[in-house]
């Protein structure tokens, strides 16, 4: 069940390295307990057009992860350090040149409000 989703702006270096930062992201995630590296998916939304606020950095690198709820408090935030830092460590050029800023939204979705099945035979884990 776990989503991945990295939103980037298009001004960054580091967006010609996309799917290796999103494979990182992926395997950096599924090395937690409770988390079945086989249900994540993780993808990518680059933005043309955006506005950032006067002093802030002219580009943004954004993420969101969904889990379903149901973890502990240290766990999600140990996801939430080692994906913050994960992020910080790919977009190291433009965030060190302050071209970019980047944050990072972990958020726990009900167990009824979220419904996913895989192909027959891959989800009796």
């Amino acid at each position: 069940m776990p989503h991945i989703h990295l939103i980037t702006s298009a001004d960054l270096v580091e967006n010609v390295d996309i799917p290796d930062i999103l494979g990182k992201l992926v395997r950096e995630l599924g090395a937690f307990e409770s988390v079945r590296p086989r249900r994540i998916k993780a993808y990518h939304t680059l933005h043309n057009n955006w506005s950032m606020g006067e002093g802030a950095p002219p580009g943004f690198v954004h993420c969101q992860v969904l889990i379903k709820a149901g973890r502990t408090p240290e766990l999600i935030e140990s996801i939430r350090e080692v994906l913050f830092a994960t992020l910080v460590e790919c977009f190291g050029k433009s965030y060190g040149e302050k071209e970019a800023a980047i944050s990072l939204e972990v958020r726990e979705l009900s167990e009824n409000g979220y419904v996913s099945v895989l192909p027959i035979g891959l989800d009796g884990d």
